[in-house]
């Protein structure tokens, strides 16, 4: 395979990225990355200004709130884009669809880390087959390699090659919980618990039957890493949580859902797991059962 992926590159028909054909690690260190540069897209999916501020050589920005990595769809907020959408989205980034990926976010807090699992997603969603995430974040890196400024990006066509296994809707949610399967709430407790509430869903509390673990539990307190495999899985037992077989993950709009899938499907690797794209906003719209512990006696749990 590595000879005929020469042979077209000499005639022109391949790019040096699609050379990179060596499995890429799901997590990527500094050290990896510099190793490697020349063979990787990177795409930094923090705001603008922290981009401008300070970002790797040669990464492109990919600001995950600023442009339409989640859109509206049947008048609902938070949806990744259908298929012609999220390819000219990948093709403005300089995408066409076999590149191997690495995404830096921040690591500042589990919300940051979680949107940056969210483009790992989607373009796993896309169809791109090789895609890392640098663990730690933007933080891990030294400022020494660091630069300042924006380049501008040549867009290509990208072309999508759907992945449906990867996505949970509705009627899968409903037949996990039906058939006694976990579909897992990553928002931190006090949303899970109804006392808190994203102002884009319109009941608090969490799916009936749903479980639910905090996504901080996933992380280094210290460094924003993710936990060692033993560490994620000792922390899922506590909380009583299968990590095998078929299973989702659900947030509010699917955001804080990609941490947790991203800790399921990549790190822990279980293919069977998928991320709820609608999430609350979606279960809620379409009559789902839900439950709020502020319902019940008692203050929060933590």
């Amino acid at each position: 395979m590595d000879s005929l992926l020469r042979i077209l590159a000499l005639l022109g028909c391949l790019g040096p990225l699609d050379l990179f054909s060596a499995s890429l690690p799901v997590l990527v260190n500094g050290a990896w990355l510099s190793e490697n540069r020349h063979e990787v897209v990177v795409l930094d999916v923090r705001s603008r200004a922290e981009f401008m501020a300070g970002h790797w050589p040669q990464s492109r920005w990919a600001g995950f709130n600023e442009l339409d990595w989640q859109v509206e769809r049947y008048g609902l907020p938070g949806y990744l884009p259908g298929e012609n959408g999220l390819a000219a989205l990948l093709g403005s980034l300089g995408l066409a669809g076999q590149e191997s990926v690495i995404v830096v976010g921040s690591a500042r807090g589990p919300r940051q880390i979680a949107e940056a699992s969210r483009v790992v997603w989607s373009l796993m969603m896309a169809g791109f087959q090789q895609v890392a995430l640098l663990d730690g974040g933007i933080e891990s890196l030294s400022s020494d390699d660091l630069q300042q400024g924006i380049s501008s990006i040549e867009a290509k066509r990208c072309t999508i090659n759907w992945q449906p296994d990867l996505l949970a809707d509705s009627n899968r949610v409903e037949d996990l919980l039906d058939n006694n399967r976990p579909v897992i709430d990553f928002r931190p407790s006090l949303y899970f618990d109804g006392y808190k509430r994203d102002p884009q869903v319109a009941e608090g509390g969490t799916i009936y039957d749903g479980v639910g673990i905090p996504p901080v539990r996933l992380l280094d307190k210290n460094t924003g890493r993710f936990l060692p495999v033993e560490r994620l899985q000792q922390e899922f037992q506590r909380y009583d949580i299968q990590t095998t077989g078929s299973l989702a993950a659900f947030s509010d709009t699917g955001v804080w859902a990609a941490l947790g899938w991203f800790v399921l499907h990549q790190i822990l690797q279980n293919p069977n797991a998928r991320l709820y794209d609608g999430s609350l906003v979606e279960w809620i719209d379409w009559g789902g059962e839900m439950h709020d512990s502020t319902d019940d006696m008692g203050g929060p749990i933590g």
